[in-house]
């Protein structure tokens, strides 16, 4: 799955910096999901200060981040 971020340089900066993230889940879904991104490009708006990170999103299997 292909997802995108947008925000500042400090946000899009934390975000590369984890190869980990973690959703948590709703109602009767897992309560929390874990999901590895890569193939990440970042991308910036030429007019203003913010930042798009474009990345595909792996839903990591239980036993990889124990």
């Amino acid at each position: 799955m292909r997802v995108c971020f947008y925000g500042t340089d400090e946000e899009i900066t934390r975000v590369c910096k984890r190869p980990i993230l973690a959703v948590l889940g709703t109602g009767h879904a897992q309560p929390v999901l874990a999901f590895e991104l890569f193939n990440i490009e970042v991308s910036a708006d030429p007019y203003q200060t913010t930042f798009r990170l474009s990345a595909d999103l792996s839903e990591v299997e239980r036993g990889e981040r124990d």
